[in-house]
């Protein structure tokens, strides 16, 4: 009688775990035309604005734990990095990356741009060794394939067997005129769309295929078993007493984490509590060279200020800053907090190098409109002197 309990216990736990599971995370991996005529050249419709909106979507609605490729293509394909995201800040350069794309080009080589894509899904797919893990494959473009010109081009059907073996999901957004060989790929959904809000529908539209539920699983077997012998029932315990055990179980195990956090920290709970809220706020000093301020206002000490964000508009004469900004925030790596400077508008340059986002180190200078300031964090020396920005 007890052995048949166990079964139908083990069997609806079984079934349990099965319905619980839920598909992995995806790495999204996009192809990008940037062909002249994706911004109205030629006379087509000016859509690669809407399209980079659509690719922001797709970040910003994306899990932790997703990845994003982007690539380029017109003539050749351009690879503009990968990216695992784990937070805000991930996001935050993936926008910078594709705010920055341009639409240059003077061919539509799709035949090159989706094998590249094939070639980063297969090697994600060795790396990761994860079934859970879904790959898309999203290919954006507004014409037909347009190799003139180009030596020993890659045809679109040259990549279909390798499609159909890659175990990928592909999506062609197609924008404009239809190549119709993308209609050869057994395993791609093709979406057509015309009008700028449809473009920006397709994040959802995707990613609602990608992470549709998988089908529920078959009901579970009925076991039938004789009724035990009734035990002698104990009253249960009221509410107000399973309240109480709780309480009480929750607020020793809290006491003691805090003794063992005290000890170990050798801090008082007060200076615990003061810790953590400084925890990810500014360091360093910002000292103003140009314009000339008053004295008391030229050295802008952050740790006192407490702020985990600021914009050099909250500290610099705004009519120096000519309708420029930029905004200083923490970044932790390795457990160690560290400062940088983003542009919000207008140009930025750091040690005379313009770039949106950086690392700030001892002794940088920054410049934005007509100002000029020193970042001053002893301690933090820059590496090298020749190493790149990040």
């Amino acid at each position: 009688m007890r052995g048949r309990l166990v079964v139908a216990v083990v069997t609806l736990f079984a079934v349990g775990v099965a319905r619980a599971q839920t598909r992995g995370a995806v790495d999204w991996i996009f192809l990008v035309d940037t062909s002249q005529s994706m911004r109205g050249i030629g006379g087509t419709q000016d859509i690669f604005a809407d399209v980079k909106a659509s690719i922001e979507t797709f970040v910003r609605e994306a899990s932790d734990g997703d990845s994003v490729s982007v690539y380029t293509f017109d003539r050749d394909v351009r690879s503009h990095g990968l990216r695992e995201l784990q937070g805000p800040f991930d996001r935050e350069e993936l926008f910078e990356t594709i705010r920055g794309l341009e639409a240059n080009g003077k061919r539509t080589h799709l035949g090159a741009a989706i094998a590249r894509g094939l070639e980063r899904s297969e090697t994600l797919r060795q790396q990761r060794n994860d079934p859970t893990r879904t790959r898309a494959i999203v290919l954006f473009t507004d014409g037909k394939e347009d190799v003139k010109g180009i030596a020993n081009p890659t045809s679109i059907p040259s990549n279909i067997q390798r499609a159909l073996q890659s175990g990928s999901r592909m999506f062609f957004v197609s924008l404009g005129e239809h190549e119709v060989q993308l209609d050869e790929f057994p395993n791609a959904t093709v979406l057509k769309v015309r009008d700028a809000e449809a473009i920006r529908r397709v994040a959802q539209e995707i990613r609602t295929k990608i992470v549709a539920p998988p089908p529920s699983p078959p009901p579970p077997p009925v076991e039938v078993s004789v009724a035990p012998v009734p035990e002698p029932v104990v009253p249960p315990p009221s509410p107000f007493v399973r309240a109480a055990q709780w309480f009480g179980a929750i607020a020793a195990l809290l006491l003691l984490a805090l003794i063992g956090l005290v000890l170990y920290t050798g801090k008082m709970p007060g200076e615990l509590l003061a810790s953590f809220r400084e925890r990810d706020t500014l360091e360093g000093e910002l000292e103003i060279v140009k314009p000339r301020v008053a004295a008391d206002a030229a050295f802008v000490g952050l740790p006192g200020m407490r702020a985990k964000e600021l914009a050099l508009s909250s500290v610099v004469p705004l009519e120096a800053l000519a309708g420029n900004d930029a905004r200083l925030f923490v970044r932790r790596k390795s457990g160690e907090k560290k400062v940088w400077i983003a542009a919000q508008s207008g140009a930025l340059r750091v040690n005379d190098v313009e770039l949106p986002l950086t690392e700030l180190y001892d002794a940088d200078t920054i410049r934005i409109g007509e100002a000029t300031l020193r970042f001053n964090r002893i301690g933090y020396q820059r590496p090298s002197a020749q190493e790149d920005f990040a």
